[in-house]
């Protein structure tokens, strides 16, 4: 079943490494959630109050970025063999031009090697052609 971006960042919100354990990367997540509870804690000991809360939003922030791009790296990697549709986030297989739930255009055919290409790519990952939209 596909995942979703928003319920990745969801779970990021409310604890850290939960999202990333959702896409799939549960180490990932267990070391971004360790890694929190230590910067935490550091910071606590550390530094005064108002000063130990700017390393803990930054990191809590970068690790909501971080399942984001998670997210996008799944999304649209070859190992999956699904392209995920960028209107409705449905998963297609890789032959499929356009969205088998909403409709959308997902790939376009090279004018040169007729090769399926992911919708938005300026060239053609077959031959180089430009490709137009």
């Amino acid at each position: 079943m596909a995942k979703s971006r928003s319920t990745a960042i969801v779970l990021s919100i409310l604890l850290s490494g939960l999202g990333q354990m959702y896409l799939g990367e549960a180490f990932r997540g267990v070391i971004i959630l360790a890694a929190a509870i230590v910067i935490a804690v550091v910071s606590s000991f550390a530094l005064p109050f108002y000063l130990a809360i700017i390393p803990i939003i930054a990191y809590y922030i970068w690790q909501i970025y971080d399942v984001n791009s998670l997210y996008n790296k799944i999304r649209f990697s070859p190992i999956h063999g699904n392209i995920i549709c960028q209107k409705c986030d449905w998963p297609n297989s890789k032959e499929s031009e356009f969205c088998n739930k909403c409709g959308n255009k997902i790939q376009s055919s090279c004018p040169k090697c007729k090769e399926l290409n992911i919708s938005g790519v300026r060239y053609c990952g077959k031959c180089g052609t430009e490709l137009l939209e």
